[in-house]
């Protein structure tokens, strides 16, 4: 800009007349913004300042603690008070008309610490002076923006924008040795100073392996999100529709719009909730997906050696009840596992040497990591009983402030040797001191030391409570692992109405080993007859829909329930109580397409139904429903009128008729199918025996009456036999079951991948079964918890770990 135009520019700034009230406005919204930037936020870390200054916070939270105080002034000066800190006020001075000699000195400084403030961010960047990144790998092509390629070597200098092509990868190091590998179609560029470095992601997908920073932060930016690590390996993906940042290692700072959260491994963070998916997905561009497969395996190898090991005998009692503090509304017991901790690390250390993939992740920083704490475990898990207890307890009746315990009995005369083992724990995590007590018996373990001394003061006051005869019952039947929460309570803090309805008094999720077998069981226990949708689960059933679901079977569930036009009645007016014009517009739409769903339909359907995922075609999936039947004359007459109705109300609003229906006798038996217009999908549905069975194919629905008349049910088979749990009686009334093996195999014959292969080698069914009676329901599985997360991620991931191996 010439000198002329900028003094004209100057001079018509000067010259700019602003309103007193306008002036007065402006005034008050900038000192409101910089007053109050986010009050409930501050509010929330206010309250945790001390626990700060007294480093009692863990790495996850302080991280995001020093985070919020770089950035909020309000909560550095409350912080700045708790330490006695004195802030210096500003007084004014009377002014006079000499200019004293010191103050041409002090005005010359200022300018100079003005010219420094306003140039901080060039003088932060020449501090980290060279390049910003260097080319490690390209595979395909790499441009350097506005014009010009890059190979392996090149240097990218600070803020240059750098874009990879279609069909290309390549990996950027970093002066710090940070790698950053980029997918196809991804444009960044690089920014670093003294105080950090900063990653702008314009769009596209990188995976970043970020060296252990000294100084400040690696930062990820993009439109819409930051995220901010010291050490990890985490992934940003940004695109059209917003930001995704999943972790694989280590934890990730993130800033979205209206959220700060801290993620740890296999979480995600996604500026639209829509684009939310799994950390597996996240990477599966990557040509790395193989190796992270390969860390999988060995994972779920491990997983079936540990389910093997024997397990601590079930605990029929436990004499750390008659501690349990008042209100306690959460009770947690684990049998000692200081043994099992010892073989287990065995076991990682066997896979490592047998699986590079695994060897090369445990022994690097967080496979060490993780090592050093179950060492650090087991110094003081062989100086406890028999069982570790965890509360939670509300220090004030029906307020949200809680307190934690761990209580513990301890091995005669092992009371010294604890302390120093607990002292050296806590220099290893960087306090000076635990908030714990001993005796010659019992430890007691709590979160600060406030809460440990109102533990000491209340110790054994909730020992007779409802809530704590529950938890001793459960102890009647055996114990292995225990967690159970007092939902009345915690029920009328959340002042939840739908949930304080259905009238639940306890929460119990418990896991047993029975006769070799993990066994895993929630139970939901309510304060009288079940209520509302709890109640639509019968109390039995008999099973004859199952009949008719294959041994084959991919995917299936059964369940009993109540009549269903009584459902539908409770139904409908529960949710006319949230929307009173809801029975207004069920009418309406009755009324439109001439049908009564109460009467035809509902009236017209039995209390049990089956469900089945046969197998997958070109067409879409095969699969099997099954349903009781009273009246099938009024069920047809209420399909002929339905799809009539949908098709009238097509035609009036100038649309093309979506539906057509047609019936044939092939054989005697009656064969009803609904097709829907410009889709290869149909329902077909014959009668047998009182059910209506319908299907993807009339194949597939023979299939299932051949299965019933004589074929291989599955609830006959010796794999469902094998993970039925006997404690759920004769007639559940209902269950879920999955065939992993039989899912992934369906999906990995496409996919010619040994470590694939091994994956679906080692899955076994999923088998969940509910009972219910009239003040319970319970769900029982024998699937192993940790196998059961295996299942999902392998199911989640599988089409993703095919595009990455393939790369």
């Amino acid at each position: 800009m010439s000198e002329d135009r900028l003094d004209k520019a100057l001079e018509a700034i000067r010259n700019e007349s602003v309103n007193d009230k306008e002036l007065a406005d402006t005034h008050d919204r900038v000192w409101k913004k910089l007053e109050a930037p986010g009050e409930a936020l501050c509010a929330e870390f206010r309250t945790q300042l001390h626990d700060y200054q007294e480093l009692r916070l863990d790495d996850n939270r302080r991280l995001l603690m020093e985070d919020h105080l770089s950035r909020c002034s309000q909560c550095r000066a409350k912080l700045a008070e708790l330490k006695g800190e004195k802030h210096s006020n500003v007084i004014p001075m009377r002014r006079t008309s000499r200019w004293p000699r010191y103050a041409t000195y002090i005005a010359a400084a200022a300018l100079v610490l003005v010219a420094i403030y306003l140039g901080r961010s060039s003088i932060d960047t020449l501090l980290a002076p060279g390049p910003r990144a260097t080319v490690a790998s390209v595979s395909g092509q790499l441009f350097l923006l506005p014009e010009g390629t890059l190979k392996p070597g090149s240097d990218i200098g600070e803020g240059e924008v750098v874009r990879t092509g279609p069909g290309s990868h390549a990996i950027l190091r970093l002066a710090d040795g940070s790698t950053v590998e980029v997918n196809e179609r991804s444009e960044l560029s690089v920014h670093v100073a003294w105080s950090g470095k900063v990653i702008s992601l314009d769009r596209g997908d990188i995976i970043i392996q970020a060296a252990k920073q000294h100084r400040g932060y690696l930062q990820v930016r993009t439109r819409d999100s930051l995220a901010s690590v010291k050490g990890t390996v985490f992934a940003v993906s940004s695109g059209i529709s917003g930001t995704v940042v999943s972790v694989i290692e280590g934890s990730v700072a993130v800033a979205q719009p209206g959220s700060e959260v801290l993620l740890s491994p296999g979480e995600q963070a996604a500026s639209n909730p829509a684009l939310a998916s799994s950390a597996k997905e996240a990477v599966a561009w990557s040509p790395e997906a193989e190796t992270y497969l390969g860390i999988l395996a060995s994972v779920a190898k491990l997983e079936k050696q540990i389910a093997e090991l024997p397990s601590p005998m079930l605990r029929t009692q436990s004499r750390l009840i008659q501690y349990l503090p008042p209100n306690t509304v959460i009770y947690g017991a684990i049998p000692n596992l200081g043994d099992t901790i010892t073989q287990t690390m065995g076991l990682v250390e066997q896979q490592s040497a047998e699986n590079p993939a695994f060897g090369q992740w445990w022994n690097s920083a967080p496979g060490q990591n993780l090592k050093q704490l179950m060492e650090s475990i087991q110094t003081v898990t062989y100086l406890f009983g028999d069982e570790i207890v965890f509360a939670q307890s509300m220090i004030t009746p029906g307020s949200n402030d809680t307190a934690p315990v761990i209580l513990a009995e301890i091995q005669p005369g092992k009371r010294d040797e604890l302390a120093n083992a607990l002292d050296m724990l806590g220099a290893k995590m960087g306090q000076a001191s635990l908030p714990y007590h001993l005796t010659d018996t019992l430890m007691v373990f709590s979160d600060s030391e406030a809460h440990l001394q109102w533990m000491l003061a209340n110790l054994g006051q909730g020992a007779s409570t409802p809530f704590a005869d529950s938890v001793a019952a459960h102890y009647q039947y055996g114990v292995g692992w225990l967690f159970g929460m007092d939902m009345d309570a915690i029920l009328s803090i959340s002042g939840s109405e739908f949930l304080g309805e259905q009238q639940i008094k306890n929460l119990f999720l418990e896991r047993r080993d029975v006769q070799g077998a993990e066994e895993n069981e929630v139970s939901i226990t309510f304060k009288g007859p079940r209520m509302g949708m709890a109640s639509f689960l019968a109390n039995s059933g008999s099973g004859g829909a199952a009949e008719y679901i294959s041994s084959d079977a991919l995917a299936a569930g059964y369940i009993s329930t109540r009549e269903p036009r009584q459902i539908f009645e409770e139904l409908t007016s529960l949710i006319a109580r949230f929307d009173p014009s809801a029975l207004d517009n069920l009418a309406q739409a009755e009324a439109a397409l001439g049908v009564n769903l109460a009467d035809d339909f509902a009236a017209s359907i039995g209390t049990e139904s089956a469900w089945s995922l046969e197998s997958f075609s070109t067409t879409g999936p095969v699969w099997v429903l099954t349903t009781l039947v009273h009246d099938p004359s009024t069920l047809e007459t209420f399909f002929d009128r339905l799809v009539d109705g949908c098709n009238a109300e097509a035609v009036r609003n100038g649309r093309t008729q979506p539906l057509s229906l047609q019936q044939e006798v092939v054989d005697g038996r009656t064969w009803t199918t609904i097709e829907f217009a410009q889709t290869p999908l149909s329902i077909t549905w014959t009668y047998d025996n009182g059910y209506m069975v319908a299907g993807s194919d009339r194949g597939a629905v023979l299939r299932a009456i051949a299965t019933r008349s004589g074929g291989s049910p599955l609830i006959w088979s010796t794999a469902f036999k094998q993970q039925l749990s006997p404690s759920v009686g004769l007639h559940p009334s209902g269950f879920v079951w999955l065939n992993p093996k039989g899912a992934f195999q369906s999906l990995a014959a496409l996919i010619p991948n040994p470590t694939i292969q091994s994956l679906v080698a080692e899955r076994d069914p999923i088998l969940v079964v509910f009972s219910a009676t009239t003040e319970q329901i319970r769900a029982v599985s024998r699937t192993r918890l940790s196998g059961l997360i295996m299942d999902m991620m392998l199911l989640q991931g599988l089409n993703q770990a095919k595009a990455g191996s393939q790369l």
